[in-house]
């Protein structure tokens, strides 16, 4: 959650913008900024890497802490050996990767855990670990957000749906303005009483949302189909909401569209629209 909100923070802040707060007594304008890491760290993310490099050295770091502090504590010296040696490589691997980073590492401390572990001093390891854990923070608080938007985040601008209600390919944006469209006409025609007009958009809604879908295993590979896995809430929610609107339940259709609306649209927006809106202000 804190990361969310850290996200969603950025939407009008990434890269030196400005925003302005309404202060009822000093009216000020306030300026927050963030920085924008090397260039040369895209260098070790997907999809210029073939591996997430990046990411998987910084969970090795982690376990590697971990598993030094809990061999030091047993006092269990080969284990604690084996994890301080590549702890080390990988600490050092971040000024090979990233050499603007290099200032921020306390390299001169490693020799410190090294002698530390070679003499068997088990009650220093946790304080000479918890001083180097602490350069990870000159660059995780001023990089880790940004980055995640721009490394981590998926680009929808550019990707294209093998086809839509024509049988040609279509964008992300054209598709999803269709089916916003959709959802509001059933809404509108459940508000005006016209329900056998909502009741016919719901197969183009339908066919529509399978058109989507067929993209979702580009990333959601697994053995499920990612239809039955991501969207399987639309194949019981628009019979229900049929079914509704044959009896012409006013109430009862615009709950199980808000329902759909809910656990279809917002299921995936809440992962995806947000973070790969704040990538486009990045690119």
């Amino acid at each position: 959650m804190f990361k969310f909100l850290m996200i969603l923070m950025t939407v009008k802040m990434v890269f030196c913008s400005t925003l302005a707060f309404s202060d009822s007594q000093s009216a000020r304008n306030d300026t927050i900024t963030l920085k924008k890491p090397p260039e040369v760290l895209a260098k070790w993310y997907k999809p210029a890497n073939k591996r997430q490099v990046w990411l998987h050295t910084m969970s090795r770091l982690r376990r590697e802490i971990l598993a030094m502090n809990d061999y030091s504590q047993q006092k269990k010296q080969a284990e604690l050996e084996k994890w301080s040696q590549k702890f080390i490589k990988d600490y050092k691997s971040i000024a090979e990767m990233v050499p603007q980073w290099e200032k921020f590492l306390y390299l001169d401390k490693l020799s410190h855990l090294e002698n530390a572990v070679k003499q068997r001093e088990y009650s220093s390891i946790a304080p000479i670990l918890k001083k180097i854990s602490k350069s990870c923070m000159h660059c995780h608080d001023d990089y880790q957000t940004v980055a995640t938007l721009m490394f981590r985040s998926l680009d929808f601008n550019n990707k294209v749906i093998a086809e839509g209600f024509s049988g040609e390919k279509i964008s992300y944006n054209d598709i999803m303005k269709q089916l916003s469209d959709l959802v509001n006409r059933i809404n509108i025609a459940i508000k005006d009483a016209y329900f056998s007009t909502a009741n016919e958009i719901i197969e183009p809604l339908e066919q529509q949302l399978e058109h989507l879908s067929s993209s979702c295993g580009d990333c959601h590979q697994d053995d499920e189909v990612p239809v039955e896995r991501i969207m399987s809430a639309s194949a019981s929610l628009l019979p229900e909401l049929a079914e509704q609107l044959e009896l012409k339940e006013q109430k009862q259709s615009g709950r199980k569209l808000g329902e759909f609306a809910l656990k279809v649209c917002a299921k995936c927006h809440s992962i995806h629209k947000l973070s790969s809106d704040l990538k486009f202000l990045t690119d």
